[in-house]
């Protein structure tokens, strides 16, 4: 069974995934891994294998999250929609930590051309119809303009739009909202806050816009915002009451950008199948047939946990004091999405995943090519690897107390201060990254970009 994850309860089901716990379990597969044959090569193998089960687990559970919707919009009650919100906040756990095998062409992670046989170009190219965020929410369904900080302005939106839609000049028709369409305006007019497709999609369409600013609350869209039949009662976009096809345009939307996002997910997984190894084109061939695997998981989990979660996902908000500069920001699980991309990094390095189901996923690692050639350094970055999930179990700790990430960004300066000592914490992975292992190891790591807003002061960083 999948574990439970709920707001109310999420410190002790992240328990279950603590890096503590991980880094301890690593080291006790040690044993078991001593017949294994440490290598360049074995390590890249076992860590195809990770990636196959990481884009697994996100698979089942956006399956189990397009069985809740289902449920929700068959029979919309508070309790269906709760139970949607629960299967949302586990499909963000494998996901999130799957993020640290997001590699790309810019970096020369990916051979050019993976996609002429029409499969994804890179994991970063594919990405950006899954997880996009910010999401400029008004250009899907309706908004309060007085807690909007968006840039699309107009009233009208997919779902209030019938048949056609204007965005940047371009007349747009909306008429039938498929899979294919919403693909297809992902990113209309250049934008790169247009998203209209993804986890984040999902994530506005079952919670509404949070209104709360910096004060508790997550999005609280009204169950009627889905009520499709007069017999379910009168059709909402909120507090107002609208014409029933509406509702049943939003139920269309959701069903269909949910399909999306499994079949996304399942042409991920498949690209990471054992089989898929053998096939030219792909991501596991691609990835096992060049040789440089270790460097292309040290730089992805370096720019995971610098460029990405330090400075995008975590200091930009304080920076710009942005309540909408947050990864969730419309159940405000944050904390969940940061904890379990800070975990993605640390199973890069350990070469350990605990799947949805309990299981470990354990093999050779980046940690048992360090430890081999220098075990001081081995132990010196599992220690920073277990403060930075002290930090970000601070932060999930703060939530579990009522005070979520975006109260922490708009806090005081301790509030602040427990976001930034985190970031500060993923930054300082660089020197051990760059300087220990990329040289212990003989391969060449990329400069990480940890953005402007200094972790040392945080009076600057708004």
């Amino acid at each position: 069974m999948m574990p439970t994850f709920k707001l109310s309860t999420v410190k002790a089901s992240l328990a279950t995934v603590s890096a503590a716990a991980l880094l301890t379990a690593c080291a006790g597969n040690n044993a078991q891994q001593a017949d294994q044959e440490i290598t360049p090569v074995t390590v890249a193998e076992h860590y195809a294998d990770m990636a196959y089960a990481e884009y697994s687990d996100s698979l089942e559970t956006a399956k189990a999250l397009q069985s809740r919707i289902a449920t929700f919009l068959d029979n919309p009650t508070s309790e269906n929609l709760a139970a949607a919100k629960e299967a949302y906040l586990q499909a963000r756990v494998p996901y999130q930590q799957s993020e640290a095998f997001r590699f790309d062409l810019e970096n020369g992670h990916v051979t050019p051309g993976l996609d002429e046989d029409g499969g994804p170009a890179s994991i970063d190219d594919w990405e950006g119809q899954v997880n996009a965020w910010p999401l400029d929410e008004a250009l899907i369904d309706y908004v309060d303009a007085s807690s909007y900080q968006g840039e699309y302005s107009a009233p009208a939106n997919i779902i209030n739009s019938f048949t056609t839609l204007t965005v940047s000049g371009e007349d747009l028709d909306v008429s039938n909202l498929t899979p294919e369409l919403l693909a297809g305006l992902n990113e209309v007019g250049g934008a790169e806050a247009n998203v209209t497709t993804g986890i984040h999609s999902i994530e506005f369409l079952l919670w509404g816009q949070d209104t709360n600013g910096t004060n508790p609350g997550a999005g609280q869209r009204p169950v009627s915002d889905y009520y499709t039949q007069a017999s379910q009662g009168a059709c909402t976009s909120g507090p107002e009451q609208v014409d029933a096809k509406v509702c049943q345009r939003r139920a269309q939307y959701l069903r269909a950008v949910t399909s999306l996002l499994v079949s996304d997910l399942t042409e991920m997984a498949n690209e990471w199948t054992p089989e898929a190894g053998a096939t030219k084109g792909t991501l596991r061939n691609d990835f096992l047939s060049r040789g440089d695997g270790v460097q292309r998981v040290l730089d992805s989990m370096g720019d995971l946990a610098i460029g990405e979660l330090a400075s995008e996902r975590m200091k930009v908000a304080i920076l710009f004091g942005s309540t909408e500069d947050e990864h969730d920001c419309f159940s405000d699980a944050t904390h969940i999405a940061i904890f379990n991309n800070a975990q993605g990094v640390i199973n890069a390095y350990t070469g350990t995943y605990k799947r949805v189901d309990g299981t470990v996923v354990s093999g050779p690692s980046l940690s048992d090519l360090v430890r081999m050639k220098d075990s001081a350094l081995d132990t010196e970055v599992r220690a920073q690897l277990d403060l930075i999930s002290q930090h970000m179990q601070a932060i999930v700790d703060s939530a579990n107390n009522g005070k979520h990430f975006d109260q922490l960004v708009g806090g005081s300066q301790d509030d602040k201060k427990l976001v930034l000592s985190a970031a500060e914490a993923l930054v300082n992975l660089e020197e051990p990254l760059s300087d220990g292992v990329g040289k212990v190891l003989a391969v060449q790591v990329a400069e990480f970009d940890a953005g402007t807003c200094p972790t040392d002061n945080v009076s600057d960083c708004g």
